[in-house]
């Protein structure tokens, strides 16, 4: 079985290594695929054996029963309360919620891709410079003008 936990630390960005993040990604979303795929089948597989169980107590509570007259809901009853039920039944759910775990990592991993998508073109925009923003000619010329009156109203200030 897969490491949820480890592959949920996977999902963190390293900002200032997008190359390397967007090298493994593919790699990435293929592991969690496969893992998801893996554990889907593993839950098949559960509830077919929890299935083969129920059909089989089914059996041996009819066969139990067969001189008294007993209902379907008596026969659900003692199977559902038998141990290989329920052993059946913990181990079948503790997949689905493994598989659901898996699938919802899968999607985080598919928006992760999103988002290194989103990191790049924010990188090529140089959004992490610090002088990311560029004034225009018009920009600059008001923030030129702004500057001077201040300056010319500390020079009156003072004098």
């Amino acid at each position: 079985m897969t490491d949820i936990d480890e592959l949920k630390g996977l999902l963190k960005i390293d900002k200032s290594a997008l190359d390397d993040e967007l090298v493994h990604q593919a790699s990435l979303l293929f592991k969690v695929s496969e893992a998801y795929v893996q554990a889907a089948a593993h839950r098949d597989y559960l509830k077919e054996q929890l299935a083969i169980v129920d059909a089989e107590l089914d059996g041996k509570v009819r066969k139990q029963f067969e001189d008294e007259k007993v209902t379907e809901a008596m026969i659900k009853g003692q199977i559902q309360t038998h141990k290989q039920h329920r052993a059946a039944s913990d181990a079948y759910l503790k997949a689905v919620t493994e598989a659901s775990m898996l699938s919802a990592l899968k999607d985080s991993f598919q928006q992760r891709s999103y988002m290194l998508r989103d990191l790049c073109s924010l990188f090529v925009a140089n959004y992490y410079e610090q002088n990311s923003v560029r004034g225009t000619d018009r920009t600059d010329t008001v923030t030129y003008q702004q500057r001077r009156k201040r300056l010319a109203l500390n020079r009156d200030t003072k004098e």
